[in-house]
């Protein structure tokens, strides 16, 4: 486990979940008494030094839970190394890297993941079902919704979420990635793109706000909103809106997954199996992001989470950031 910030309980617990596939040997952060408490705790070695983590041939896999800028270079030391790679997203800053990290993984015969929670999530997953039995006929409008605060981070100069070097960019990067994941996964191509961006943190170098809509390949519009400056408990909502149906996600409710029959259907029904857990179901859909990828390598087989849907949402990303840099032109993804 490389890079033991707050997102490192999370993964942990996935792994302490998978215990019988998988033990934690080694642990890895450039400050000293963390890697060394984090490593008593767990009972395994600690670094500080990557390099010399990736020549200990006690380890197959790396998870890089690192700052966004560092995701390339690492990944790409370590597949080099010859260990299989988990990333939290993005998978890289560009497109373009993200390719390249794909393509040595699999000319190595290694696997690669990206730390995909959304894949996870278990309203995601309820909706999935309700989609393929074709419950809501043609998909019309699809809306997502994050929200939570970094405004303390944001503020920090040291820190290196308000540097557009070390994060890549705010929320459309970091926030992006997640909902324009699930629109490949859930919906299909993504068409047209047209972005806005705010920011309303003045020591940081990254829009904290901002809107993506577009269109699908199948003529269904999307609008996606991510905001970094919401005192909330982290939250997603996602509103599917189709022809004969549709259905209302939203963390913060109870129940948090709803299907609606018609305009007559005051009350809708709760999606089974999808419980309200406010602080809960981000944690539990990581530790199954890495309960998947640890299986993967175990079991010699490809990862739920499809490293191609990461490259797809770098060039949605990237055209996004263009859109802005050209006064919220609609354009061609």
């Amino acid at each position: 486990m490389v890079g033991l910030g707050l997102i490192s309980a999370a993964h942990g617990h996935g792994y302490e979940l998978e215990k019988d596939l998988v033990e934690v040997v080694a642990v890895c952060d450039s400050a000293d008494e963390m890697a060394a408490a984090r490593a008593k705790v767990i009972g395994c070695k600690g670094y500080t030094d990557y390099d010399e983590l990736l020549g200990d041939h006690e380890i197959d896999a790396v998870d890089l839970m690192v700052p966004h800028h560092l995701h390339f270079p690492m990944a790409k030391a370590a597949l080099e190394a010859g260990k299989h790679v988990i990333v939290e997203k993005p998978l890289a800053n560009s497109s373009v890297e993200a390719e390249q990290l794909v393509a040595l993984a699999k000319a190595k015969g290694l696997v690669i993941s990206v730390a995909e929670n959304t894949r996870f999530v278990a309203a995601y997953l309820a909706l999935q079902k309700v989609l393929e039995d074709g419950r809501l006929g043609e998909i019309r409008l699809i809306r997502t919704f994050i929200a939570g605060s970094e405004v303390v981070r944001l503020s920090d100069p040291t820190l290196w979420k308000g540097s557009r070097i070390g994060s890549g960019g705010g929320t459309i990067m970091d926030a992006g990635a997640h909902s324009f994941y699930l629109l490949y996964w859930l919906f299909g191509e993504i068409k047209k793109v047209r972005a806005v961006q705010y920011k309303m943190v003045p020591e940081s170098e990254v829009e904290d706000h901002a809107i993506v809509s577009g269109t699908l390949d199948g003529g269904a519009i999307f609008s996606t909103e991510f905001t970094f400056t919401a005192e909330i408990p982290w939250t997603e909502r996602l509103e599917v809106y189709g022809s004969t149906g549709s259905v209302i996600i939203d963390q913060l409710a109870d129940p948090p997954a709803v299907w609606y029959r018609d305009e007559w259907d005051a009350k809708g029904t709760p999606l089974e199996g999808v419980g309200s857990d406010v602080f809960g179901w981000k944690l539990h859909s990581i530790a199954d992001g890495v309960r998947d990828f640890a299986r993967a390598v175990v079991e010699h087989r490809a990862p739920q989470v499809d490293p191609e849907l990461g490259i797809r949402a770098l060039r949605v990303i990237e055209r996004a950031y263009e859109s802005v840099a050209r006064d919220s032109k609609e354009l061609e993804v």
